[in-house]
């Protein structure tokens, strides 16, 4: 029987950059290159997690498909169906009035109803998929992970008697367990976050969509980049990114999620990427002060309740240098949100409900930017974002 859960692919970074940069349209700055091609002008060899088989593979791209029709298609006709119910109350569904009195009218609505129960079962169905196929397959993944730790065990650090906060208990996105609950949770974050960029994006198979944030962020004015963090890797994605784009740079990457640190290790030992995957909290990381050039994160503080959002601005403050950047990607908010209205409002109500993103609207109703301010950074907010979708935050801790 073929493994498929691994394919090399030597073209797979050419065509990565061909499709960051417009097609067939060549990478220009070494600065932005793998490690290895920046010093020797080859790509290397790619790497691609792939499913056990392929009947969950073909499984996993039907999810894919209906997810992107359900965010596309059905939404734009569901999202009409909201503003026709809005109109029938005399409401402007591009006000932003209370959203509780309506939610029973909008959700007995049966095009409504239709619309969230498609997309609960598909979530469900997709994760519950990617849970039984990769536990049947558990013991070559423990085997796999195993391996990359007694190859390189400098490069990784396990804390499993740490205390885990209230907020890392919750089962973001449906996920069983979590990021903490589930030994596997790292692969399957990986399978699912691919899927759910296929539909949102095209792709990120490669990292496409993490090499563009790693090229976004922005060099202290010196342009000294000689220790870079990653604050909550998840699975090392963004790691990987900064570790290509500034191959001489010692990149760390933390994460509360034991499983979460060992996938990212042992997927950057198959990459043959060289970084530091420890698990540690980001409110209190254990690194010394001024220690970090440049301290980075993808869609962290919106996963994390308020009060850990306060410590972790504070204590990216602490580690990193005088000069260095603080560069977190997330939802926008503040001046850089989208304009609230009722319908806005009833689908980031429903991410919450039926998606189990239990932090989003706090996060989303604070002022980003002014809470990283308030910290002692100097702040700009008028750069572009990173990639479509999020926020742009460049901090720097005074010199």
């Amino acid at each position: 029987m073929i493994d498929r859960r691994t394919l090399f692919a030597g073209a797979a970074f050419s065509s990565t950059f061909a499709w960051l940069f417009g097609g067939s349209r060549a990478v220009a700055s070494a600065s932005t290159k793998p490690a290895a091609e920046a010093k020797t002008g080859k790509p290397p060899l790619d790497y691609d997690e792939l499913l056990p088989n392929a009947d969950v593979a073909g499984q996993m791209d039907f999810h894919a498909g209906f997810l992107a029709w359900s965010l596309n298609d059905f939404e734009k006709q569901s999202t009409k169906r909201l503003h026709a119910i809005l109109a029938e109350k005399g409401i402007d569904p591009n006000t932003n009035v209370d959203l509780i009195p309506l939610l029973d009218d909008i959700r007995s609505d049966p095009l409504m109803a239709l619309r969230m129960r498609t997309w609960l079962s598909n979530q469900e169905l997709m994760l519950g998929g990617l849970e039984e196929s990769l536990g049947r397959a558990s013991e070559q993944y423990f085997a796999e992970m195993e391996a990359a730790e007694a190859k390189y065990p400098n490069r990784i650090e396990l804390n499993p008697d740490m205390h885990m906060p209230e907020y890392a208990k919750h089962e973001i996105h449906l996920q069983k367990g979590g990021y903490v609950g589930n030994p596997l949770a790292g692969y399957v974050n990986y399978h699912y976050g691919n899927i759910l960029y296929e539909a949102l994006f095209g792709s990120n198979i490669q990292d496409e969509r993490i090499a563009l944030m790693a090229a976004a962020v922005p060099l202290p004015d010196d342009g000294k980049v000689e220790r870079a963090l990653d604050m909550g890797c998840g699975t090392g994605r963004l790691a990987y990114g900064l570790k290509n784009r500034f191959p001489e740079a010692k990149v760390s990457g933390i994460d509360i999620a034991g499983p979460m640190v060992r996938f990212s290790h042992k997927r950057a030992v198959d990459l043959g990427i060289d970084c530091f995957f420890a698990q540690r909290s980001a409110e209190a990381t254990g690194f010394p002060d001024n220690h970090f050039d440049v301290i980075a994160s993808n869609i962290l503080h919106h996963e994390v309740d308020a009060a850990a959002t306060d410590e972790i601005i504070k204590e990216a403050f602490r580690i990193l240098r005088p000069g260095g950047i603080f560069y977190p990607i997330d939802h926008p908010t503040g001046k850089q949100a989208p304009k609230k209205t009722v319908s806005t409002k009833f689908w980031a109500f429903n991410d919450r409900a039926i998606n189990n993103e239990v932090w989003r609207a706090d996060f989303e109703s604070r002022d980003f930017g002014d809470l990283i301010r308030k910290a002692g950074f100097v702040v700009d907010e008028s750069l572009p974002p990173a990639v479509w979708g999020t926020g742009s935050i460049k901090a720097m801790k005074p010199a």
